[in-house]
């Protein structure tokens, strides 16, 4: 999963990433890349965050995505953030 995101402000991230975690980490992913400078070479040049973090697989990524415990922290994540949210598979 990929989150490329302008942050509008930072304490709100903060404290969806400290309610998310916990719940990312209980559906066995983990964080493959947190990157507060990434180079964008084409593209919306305001991205200030690159995330790319690693599931099980494609079904963990919806498991957590409409798992009622995501739902409310879905709303504050859009409150303080936009994301671009991408699931691949290798």
């Amino acid at each position: 999963m990929y989150f490329a995101r302008p942050i509008a402000d930072e304490e709100g991230f903060q404290q969806y990433v400290d309610s998310v975690l916990p719940l990312i980490e209980k559906t066995g992913a983990r964080n493959l890349l947190v990157d507060t400078k990434p180079l964008v070479l084409e593209g919306d040049r305001g991205t200030r965050t690159l995330v790319i973090h690693e599931y099980p697989s494609k079904e963990a990524v919806e498991e957590i995505w409409n798992s009622e415990e995501y739902q409310p922290l879905k709303e504050l994540r859009r409150h303080y953030f936009t994301v671009k949210v991408v699931v691949g598979e290798a």
